[in-house]
């Protein structure tokens, strides 16, 4: 049996029907990123601190003792 079916299957569209798809999806996305920007932001720069502040770079090994 096989679950591969694809998520993506667009059925056929006439072509005004294709761009006006098209404008209306940029349009959402710009508006959503617009609306959201603060939030997204503040999410990844959070993201970015969190990998920095547990992710030290590790010392290089030594090759003599200390002492």
């Amino acid at each position: 049996m096989n679950d591969d079916t694809d998520v993506f299957a667009f059925p056929e569209l006439p072509d005004e029907a294709v761009a006006a798809l098209n404008q209306f999806l940029e349009a959402f996305y710009n508006h959503f990123q617009n609306h959201y920007f603060a939030q997204m932001d503040r999410y990844y720069h959070a993201i970015d601190e969190r990998q920095q502040y547990h992710d030290p770079m590790p010392a290089p090994p030594r090759k003599d003792p200390p002492f």
